[in-house]
């Protein structure tokens, strides 16, 4: 049946017609659905034509039901079930639940939080199926369609009314270079980090974060420090860095792998760069009353606010 003949039938006949199939009489009928028997009556007249079919028999002790009527039984009796539980929000177990969520990272976050929340999934929600990506563009648009559950980023400079944005871990820049670099054996200025080049990290709708807007009697940071090899990727950033002399202007979350992990380390230095990173926690309002998201929602906030 096409959605075009459904909307020609009145659903509460079929109420009426699961009513009459538990209790075989129109009278019961009618106080179950504080009705009159006579608009129960009209409804099973109604319903016989629908269904071209006698639907019951009446005899001494009500009505009985004709092979039919039998058949639809247990259908109907399943799709009102489905239809009731349309209107109720359901329970929610992490331990129990099972589904699917999207989230796109930073790169940075990508790589020092999203293990950990993972680990966290695997022991509080072990049916929750997470999809992490770095690389997605118009990142506000999937959260509005339904693409995107989470993103967890660097802050927005502008976010319309129907996001929501939650800062959970405020972070200062750093620049990184390999253990070896000849920036390490003296006290060295902005001029000398300048004759070095430095390579960007591109992020998706980077031009949309806070950081990078120009700000009043400010140079944008390409005129501060232009890149001069810039990529997508995080890992080729990091290999580059610790095998040539190139620097990565970068958050200090990732100290603790560059330390454990790889051959570089953050320079020391009295020059700060004019600009600190706030990263984000933003979803689209239409997931506030779904409990996995909420749930979700909360155990990422945890993890940053373990750091």
């Amino acid at each position: 049946m096409s959605l075009r003949q459904l909307s020609r039938i009145d659903l509460n006949l079929l109420l009426t017609l699961q009513v009459l199939l538990e209790s075989h009489s129109v009278s019961t009928a009618a106080r179950q659905l504080h009705l009159t028997q006579s608009a129960v009556s009209k409804a099973l007249a109604r319903l016989r034509a629908q269904f071209d079919d006698p639907l019951f028999l009446r005899v001494s002790k009500g009505l009985v039901p004709t092979p039919f009527a039998r058949r639809l039984q247990k259908p109907l009796h399943e799709w009102l079930e489905t239809a009731a539980g349309l209107f109720v929000h359901e329970d929610f177990d992490p331990l129990t639940w099972k589904g699917e969520l999207m989230l796109v990272a930073h790169e940075y976050l990508h790589v020092t939080m999203v293990p950990g929340l993972l680990e966290s999934l695997r022991e509080q929600a072990p049916g929750m199926k997470l999809k992490v990506r770095s690389q997605y563009s118009q990142q506000l648009k999937g959260l509005e369609v339904g693409e995107v559950d989470f993103v967890l980023t660097l802050e927005f400079s502008e976010l319309a009314a129907d996001y929501e944005s939650e800062v959970l871990y405020s972070d200062a820049p750093v620049i990184l270079a390999r253990a070896a670099h000849p920036l390490r054996r003296k006290q060295w200025t902005r001029d000398d980090l300048l004759r070095y080049p430095r390579i960007a990290l591109r992020v998706p709708d980077s031009d949309k974060f806070a950081m990078f807007q120009p700000r009043p009697g400010q140079p944008a940071l390409s005129q501060l420090w232009p890149a001069t090899y810039e990529t997508d990727d995080l890992m080729v950033a990091l290999a580059t860095v610790s095998r040539t002399d190139c620097l990565l202007l970068a958050g200090g979350v990732l100290n603790g792998l560059a330390r454990r992990e790889m051959d570089f380390k953050p320079l020391k230095s009295t020059y700060t760069p004019p600009f600190g990173l706030a990263y984000c926690l933003v979803n689209h309002r239409r997931v506030q009353k779904s409990a996995p998201h909420q749930w979700l929602k909360r155990t990422i906030g945890q993890l940053f606010r373990a750091l």
